[in-house]
C-alpha cells in the first residue's frame, strides 16, 4: 500500500537522480558542496513558482484568501507546496488548479533559455525538476492517491471528467517534448498550458 508521504519520498527519489545526473556530467571538476546547495536552490525556486502560479490565477479571478505554504502537512500527507482558498467562483477552479503547471512551463522555458548559454549545476536541476515533477505528480495521484483533491493532477481530472490514461498521456508528451527541446536547442515545437479566468488549454506552440 502506497502511504500519504510518497510524494515527498518520490521526490527524493528524483533528487538522487539529479545528483546522479549532474555527477556525471562533471568533466572539469568532482561534486562537491556546492552542486548541492545549487540543486536544492533549484527545487526551491520551482516549489515556490508553482505555488505562485496557483496564488497569481487566485488574484486574478478573486478568489477569498488565497494562501500558500511550503512542506506543510494537511490530513496526514506532507506537500512540498500547498496552495488553498477560502471560495473562488465555480468557473475558475479548473484555471487555478492548473495555474501552477503554466507557471511551471515558464521555469522551464527560462531554464532551457539559460542551460543553452550556461549549462551549470543549477540550470540543469531547474531543467529536471520543472520537467520531470508534474509527471511524478501525476503518476502518484493516478495510482497512489487518486482520492486526494489536494493533488492537481486529481483537481483537473475532476474538473475536466478526461481519464486517467488520457491525463497521463498528455503529461507524458509534455515531458518528452520538453527532453527533446533540451536535446536540440533548434526545436521549434513547445507545449504550452494556457489559462483565463474560466479555462485552461494543452496546446502545441509551433514557430517558424
Amino acid at each position: 500500500m502506497i502511504t500519504h508521504n510518497v510524494r515527498t519520498l518520490i521526490t527524493a527519489a528524483g533528487l538522487i537522480v539529479c545528483l546522479y545526473i549532474v555527477a556525471s556530467a562533471q568533466n572539469a571538476r568532482a561534486f562537491d558542496g556546492r552542486d548541492l546547495a545549487a540543486i536544492g536552490a533549484a527545487y526551491t525556486t520551482h516549489i515556490v513558482l508553482h505555488e505562485m502560479g496557483h496564488q497569481v490565477v487566485a488574484e486574478d479571478v478573486g478568489a477569498d484568501s488565497p494562501r500558500m505554504k511550503f512542506f506543510a502537512e494537511k490530513g496526514g500527507t506532507i506537500y512540498p507546496g500547498l496552495s488553498s482558498y477560502k471560495n473562488i467562483p465555480r468557473e475558475s477552479k479548473l484555471p487555478y488548479i492548473a495555474g501552477g503547471e503554466r507557471m511551471a512551463g515558464f521555469t522551464f522555458d527560462y531554464a532551457l533559455g539559460s542551460y543553452h548559454r550556461k549549462p551549470t549545476t543549477y540550470n540543469k536541476a531547474l531543467l529536471f525538476f520543472s520537467c520531470a515533477d508534474f509527471l511524478t505528480y501525476t503518476l502518484l495521484a493516478n495510482y497512489g492517491n487518486p482520492d486526494n483533491g489536494a493533488y492537481d493532477p486529481n483537481g483537473i481530472r475532476e474538473e475536466t471528467g478526461c481519464s486517467k490514461e488520457l491525463l497521463l498521456s498528455m503529461v507524458m508528451a509534455k515531458s518528452l517534448l520538453n527532453t527533446y527541446r533540451v536535446m536540440n536547442p533548434k526545436a521549434r515545437i513547445a507545449p504550452v498550458v494556457a489559462v483565463d479566468k474560466h479555462s485552461a488549454t494543452f496546446l502545441l506552440r509551433i514557430s517558424f
